[in-house]
């Protein structure tokens, strides 16, 4: 289980996440997180969450959304909301590293899943399907 204040890295993409409020903190409400992206790209390729909202606010440089049909970018103090069941991605569109707070309403099991995905020793397909509620292919 993660903890306010613990960071996580994704050895792969370069990713930190920096848990700032958890299940714990909030009776499961909400999971509230800071995303460092710092580099261009996608990290993760489109998928829904069955259950949860996310909500995106770019705190430095630009984020880049597709939610549904939709695709956009988004500068500090905008934010992009992703309802739930909706297909999606997010990304690093620029050579500047991006900093961006993350909300999952409400938090299910997703610190877990985080934090067990970038530890890196499982398999993707097996994180998904034991966090059926948290994530899905499109």
């Amino acid at each position: 289980m993660a903890t306010a204040g613990q960071t996580v890295v994704n050895a792969a993409t370069g990713e930190r996440v920096t848990f700032v409020r958890t299940a714990a903190d909030t009776g499961g409400e909400l999971l509230e997180l800071e995303l460092a992206w710092p580099r261009l790209g996608r990290r993760a390729p489109a998928h829904v969450h069955p259950e949860m909202e996310e909500r995106y606010e770019v705190l430095e440089g630009t984020g880049a959304f597709r939610v549904g049909e939709e695709e956009r970018t988004a500068a500090p103090g905008e934010i992009v909301t992703v309802p739930p069941g909706t297909t999606h991605l997010a990304w690093n569109p620029t050579g500047e590293p991006a900093r961006l707070r993350v909300e999952f309403r409400p938090a299910l099991r997703w610190e877990e899943f985080v934090v067990r995905l970038f530890a890196g020793d499982e398999p993707v397909a097996d994180l998904m399907r034991e966090f059926r509620r948290e994530i899905a292919p499109p």
